[in-house]
């Protein structure tokens, strides 16, 4: 058994900044109490916290940690299967490499669990991975090994195809996510009007297919568009299917809050910062602040490799000086970002029964100078800064 003592903790389900001892066992938060080495007697392993701040560790719900790789080129690339626009069958956790010197960073900056995925190009790219970041093996770090279905309506997708085939414009985008859509419940009704009466003849096995028609039984969909009118094509999109769905990258959600409110879209914030071009024109931490204002709920994602992952904190004490509420922004980046993946019984939170997922910080956690001092996951302790 493992005794956290003298925690500074904000566990993200009631309690802030208050004095507290955790007990881990087995991998999971066993209590948390005022004196746990009275409690539990003698003979664990002891951390002392020093009255630092003690938070769960930081939930990352969108990426590409491991599939487009921190250092290599090409050949670390595997975010993009292009040779297709519709890919559903694709798999992010078929290309993740542990050794991907993202996962060094993601620790660094107190993040312990990510949702890994295709990249930018494909209207419909495949399914992403939610993994816990570190680990030899993919076996090692995987928690859901396809947890939802992305799809995209940027620039990337154009910037791709254009001139040379479908799609080329914002309207082919949406006509090829729609089309592949259609198929797929087609499909989706045979295939289980087959399995309910074995007298129903079943389609032709279509791997595309048959991977995608799961969002027909409730796989999420992870929409990636950065401008408002493209955010409002997901939200028709996703409306017109009958889809669970998020809305993710949104850099224009700050300005059409009425809209995300009538809608009750589910925002997933980020980058805030870095470099502007004509879809990220609107890009500003502002946005953290403006949503909060508005009643939207919202979690913070790096996009990495688009911005470093170990600056994750960073990019939400970017929107604290913006206006947004602390306690608003660690939700962004915890028990928000959980929920957004459907994860929030796991990871998120602090709580008994939950992943022992743990960041002791060595300041206040929405300092610029802050950094995590140690991370643990699954109760190991996986990361300590050099002195």
């Amino acid at each position: 058994m493992l005794i956290i003592k003298n925690c500074n903790l904000i566990n993200m389900a009631g309690i802030y900044k208050e004095k507290k001892d955790l007990v881990v066992k087995d991998g999971k938060v066993l209590d948390i109490c005022d004196d746990a080495c009275q409690k539990y007697g003698q003979g664990n392993v002891i951390i002392d916290a020093c009255g630092n701040y003690v938070t769960p560790g930081i939930v990352e719900p969108h990426c590409s940690l491991g599939v487009k790789e921190e250092v290599f080129r090409f050949e670390g690339n595997d975010a993009d299967e292009t040779t297709d626009p519709i890919v559903p069958q694709v798999r992010a956790m078929d290309a993740i490499n542990p050794r991907d010197e993202g996962f060094k960073m993601a620790l660094a900056g107190g993040v312990t669990t990510a949702v890994t995925c295709p990249g930018n190009a494909n209207p419909i790219g495949g399914t992403c991975a939610a993994i816990k970041t570190t680990g030899n093996t993919v076996e090692e770090m995987v928690m859901v090994p396809e947890i939802a279905i992305k799809m995209c309506l940027t620039d990337g997708v154009k910037n791709t195809y254009g001139g040379k085939r479908s799609p080329m414009t914002r309207l082919g985008t949406a006509a090829v996510i729609r089309e592949a859509l259609m198929k797929a419940k087609r499909y989706h009704d045979q295939w289980t009007a087959s399995q309910k009466d074995p007298a129903n003849k079943p389609p032709k096995f279509d791997m595309k297919l048959h991977s995608l028609m799961r969002v027909f039984d409730g796989m999420p969909v992870k929409f990636i568009a950065k401008r408002g009118h493209d955010m409002m094509t997901a939200v028709r999109i996703a409306e017109e299917f009958g889809l669970t769905y998020t809305v993710e990258n949104c850099v224009d959600a700050w300005k059409i809050t009425k809209d995300l409110k009538k809608h009750n879209v589910r925002c997933v914030l980020g980058p805030v910062y870095g470099e502007k071009n004509s879809e990220n024109r609107y890009r500003d931490p502002i946005a953290g602040s403006v949503l909060e204002e508005n009643g939207i709920e919202f979690a913070a994602t790096t996009g990495h490799p688009e911005m470093n992952v170990e600056l994750s904190m960073v990019q939400m004490t970017l929107m604290v000086k913006k206006g947004l509420n602390p306690m608003t922004a660690l939700e962004a980046v915890t028990i928000n970002a959980a929920r957004a993946c459907g994860l929030e019984d796991r990871v998120g939170s602090l709580e008994p029964g939950k992943d022992a997922d743990i960041v002791i910080w060595d300041g206040d956690p929405f300092n610029f100078y802050t950094s995590a001092a140690t991370v643990l996951i699954e109760g190991n302790v996986v990361y300590q800064k050099q002195q």
